[in-house]
């Protein structure tokens, strides 16, 4: 799993490996902002992701989100 780019805020555990009986998998994390909340547990590796993009800043994206969220806010 890839992680990125990602705003947590008051999160006790943003992402970690593995859940109940499964094993740890792989879980890579970069580029994502932590505002009071840890880091959370990243390992192993992911495949490169085949197409181009670009990311918004991490510490924006709380702001983008709200910006355009809740009824109303986005026109189709």
């Amino acid at each position: 799993m890839l992680v990125e780019g990602n705003y947590f805020e008051n999160v006790d555990d943003p992402y970690h490996l593995g859940e109940g009986d499964s094993g740890p998998g792989s879980l890579v994390a970069r580029n994502n902002h932590f505002v009071n909340s840890p880091t959370g547990q990243a390992g192993g590796s992911v495949a490169s992701i085949p197409y181009s993009y670009q990311l918004d800043t991490a510490s924006n994206v709380k702001s983008i989100v709200t910006a355009g969220a809740g009824a109303g806010r986005i026109t189709v």
